[in-house]
């Protein structure tokens, strides 16, 4: 569980004891994050490295997903938006995590190796999403897998008529990996067939095999650029273990918590302005 690196460090837990009710969420995460220092993110990495997910985890974390496939309010999962805006309302297709991969540790400068890590993927398929609609689904998606928030929960935050707290997670990791264009290929062909052309050649298809050139390049480019980088630039930041320790502390006991209504309009602020802070 991520929750036991709370107490690598003591005098992290004591800036609990500094934060004011009446700062914003940006101030009272800088005064955790503050204190999060290399030698606590070294600690915290040391007791990662030997880690991977349970079967029993990862069936949660699978199950709990489908709960977000179809046609919900995600008003939750976004900001000044309410639960009967019409614009709240979207079309999740897939939300599913992949099998774990352990990606080999990358070579220091002076030939030693790091250790290697499991990562999970999870993909997204949906028609359009909100603003940090997917940032604050993931955030959901890391406490269900380490069960630190329920099933129902969840429900509740799809819920119109609920107003819940949701945390949004740091937009590292996070790409575009492919766009579907299923209804212009069925327009195009429609229209070619009826004129007596062929079609295959006007067909946008990106997310079909290898086979297709165009399809092969986006593989190759995210394998060899993208992943590498995302995989990196964690190691060196510890972005995602500065949101959990910050989540755990700070947040604990705020997150997942019903507000007041939840006919509140977009025009209303609802939540920090601050990217990165506990929005509601």
């Amino acid at each position: 569980s991520f929750r036991r690196f709370s107490s690598v460090d003591g005098s992290v837990l004591e800036t609990k004891k500094t934060v004011e009710k009446n700062m914003t969420p940006m101030e009272a995460s800088n005064i955790v994050q503050e204190n999060i220092t290399q030698e606590v993110l070294q600690n915290a990495r040391s007791a990662l490295y030997n880690h991977r997910v349970t079967p029993h985890q990862l069936e949660c974390l699978r199950e709990g997903l489908k709960l977000f496939q179809g046609t919900h309010p995600f008003h939750n999962y976004t900001r000044r938006i309410g639960g009967k805006d019409a614009s709240a309302m979207r079309y999740i297709l897939s939300f599913e995590a992949l099998d774990p991969v352990v990606l080999p540790g990358k070579l220091n400068n002076d030939g030693t190796k790091q250790q290697d890590m499991e990562w999970i993927p999870v993909q997204i398929v949906g028609q359009s999403f909100l603003l940090n609609q997917i940032r604050k689904m993931i955030s959901a998606a890391v406490d269900l897998g380490r069960e630190v928030v329920s099933d129902d929960q969840i429900r509740q935050s799809l819920k119109k008529e609920v107003r819940m707290k949701v945390n949004v997670a740091p937009a590292q990791g996070l790409f575009l990996d492919r766009s579907y264009f299923d209804l212009y290929n069925k327009l195009k062909v429609k229209k070619n067939t009826q004129s007596g052309g062929g079609h295959d050649h006007d067909q946008l298809n990106w997310a079909g095999s290898e086979e297709y050139p165009a399809v092969k390049r986006i593989e190759e480019f995210k394998n060899d650029k993208i992943i590498p980088h995302i995989v990196h630039e964690e190691i060196n930041e510890g972005n995602f273990l500065k949101y959990l320790f910050a989540q755990d502390i700070l947040h604990a006991g705020e997150i997942y918590s019903l507000l007041g209504d939840p006919s509140m309009s977009k025009n209303e602020d609802i939540g920090s302005d601050e990217d990165n802070g506990l929005e509601n």
